[in-house]
C-alpha cells in the first residue's frame, strides 16, 4: 500500500509578504488610473481652449468683414473747404464709419476703431473700440490675442489704375476715398493666415455740414 505523507497545516488569510505584494499592486494600478484620468482631463481641456479658440477667430473675422463692408464713406470738410474721408488705415491701426457695430448691431453708426499692442507675453493682440456718432460713448473689447504677429494692409484705386506705382500697401495715402480692398494678416508660430475684404462702397455718398459736425 502506498503510504500517505502528512501535510503541514497552514491557517486561513494571507502572510504578511502576500499583504504588502497586494498593497503595491493596487497602489500601482492607482497611480495608473490616476494619471490615465490627468491626461484625459488635460486633453479635453486643451480641445477645448481649441475649439473656444478657433470659435473667437472665426467670430471676430466675419466681425471685421461685416464691418468692412458696410463702411460708410464719410468725409468731413478742413480748412480750404477740403474734403477728407474717414478712413485712416495703418499696419497696426485701422479707423473707419460703418453702419454694422459689435455691440449693437445695425442700430446706428459708429466709428470702429482697431488697434493692435503686444501684451505682457510679447504676442500681439487686437482690440475693437467703437464710438457712437453723434454721441460721446465709447466701448471696447479684445478680439484676437496669443498671436505672433498682426497686420493691415491695404490696396488703393491709384495702385490698381498703375497711379501709385506699387500694390498693397501698410498705410493709406490717399485720404479722399477709400481703399479697394483691407487685407489682415495674422501668424501664430507655423500658422499664417489672411482675410481679405473688398469694400463695396467706393464714393463718398454723405458729408458734413459747413459747422463741421456730421450729418
Amino acid at each position: 500500500m502506498r503510504s500517505c505523507k502528512s501535510r503541514p497545516f497552514r491557517p486561513g488569510g494571507f502572510t504578511l509578504l502576500e499583504l504588502m505584494i497586494s498593497i503595491v499592486l493596487v497602489a500601482m494600478i492607482v497611480i495608473i488610473l490616476a494619471a490615465s484620468m490627468r491626461a484625459g482631463h488635460r486633453s479635453l481641456e486643451g480641445g477645448e481652449k481649441k475649439a473656444e479658440s478657433m470659435e473667437r477667430l472665426r467670430a471676430s473675422m466675419r466681425l471685421i468683414d461685416s464691418q468692412l463692408q458696410s463702411c460708410l464713406p464719410l468725409t468731413v470738410k478742413e480748412e480750404e473747404n477740403l474734403k477728407k474721408a474717414v478712413f485712416i488705415g495703418t499696419g497696426d491701426s485701422m479707423t473707419f464709419a460703418t453702419n454694422r457695430s459689435l455691440f449693437s448691431g445695425r442700430k446706428g453708426y459708429v466709428i470702429a476703431s482697431y488697434r493692435i499692442e503686444r501684451d505682457e507675453r510679447g504676442k500681439q493682440v487686437l482690440y475693437l473700440k467703437e464710438n457712437t456718432i453723434g454721441m460721446e460713448n465709447s466701448r471696447e473689447a479684445k478680439l484676437l490675442d496669443g498671436f505672433d504677429a498682426i497686420r493691415f494692409e491695404y490696396l488703393e484705386a491709384s495702385k490698381i489704375k498703375g497711379l501709385g506705382g506699387g500694390g498693397w500697401s501698410d498705410q493709406v495715402a490717399d485720404t479722399s476715398d477709400l481703399p479697394q480692398k483691407v487685407k489682415l494678416h495674422l501668424e501664430q508660430g507655423t500658422r499664417k493666415f489672411s482675410l481679405t475684404i473688398p469694400l463695396r462702397t467706393r464714393k463718398p455718398s454723405w458729408e458734413n455740414s459747413e459747422e463741421g459736425g456730421t450729418t
